[in-house]
């Protein structure tokens, strides 16, 4: 009997391993959302600096709503982070008071992290879909404008050469 204490419990080593395993799943997801959520921004920059130029912008309430919406997906995953940090803590004390079976682990915190995380990922999506529609309409509105350009150029040195 002694010896059977004695032996892990394989079921006891499995869950240690699927905490860890969603630790380590949640810290990736939030730092894969604040990386695309900040690198979003960046590009969007870019993309308006050197692929628009000096053309008239075409629906840039949209380009706004992009840079809102991944700032405020910054800022909830940011968020995220030190309520996460509380729950911890929080759960500590409840394991220390004898609570942790009686209550939620984490309490309120770790509910307020799981919204935040995934209301990150939601505005980082929704931020996509704004920059998305800003990109294709300003993307054929300089095309159009390209090929009116070209068009212009082409019977310009078609009618001087006719002459």
């Amino acid at each position: 009997m002694a010896e059977e204490t004695k032996q892990a419990d394989p079921m006891a080593d499995y869950r240690k391993w699927l905490i860890a395993a969603e630790q380590k799943s949640q810290e990736d997801f939030d730092k894969t959302v604040l990386s695309l959520s900040g690198g979003a921004l960046g590009i969007s920059f870019v993309f308006l600096k050197d692929i628009i130029g000096h053309q008239p912008l075409v629906l840039s309430g949209f380009l706004f709503a992009a840079w809102l919406t991944w700032a405020f997906s910054t800022f909830s995953v940011l968020i995220s982070f030190y309520l996460s940090h509380l729950a911890l803590r929080r759960a500590i004390a409840q394991v220390d008071d004898g609570t942790i079976h009686k209550q939620q682990p984490g309490g309120i915190f770790a509910c307020l992290t799981a919204m935040l995380n995934a209301t990150g990922a939601v505005l980082f999506l929704v931020g996509v879909c704004c920059i998305t529609v800003f990109a294709g309409a300003n993307l054929s509105t300089k095309e159009a404008t390209n090929d009116r350009k070209e068009t212009a150029i082409t019977s310009t040195s078609s009618n001087a050469t006719t002459t």
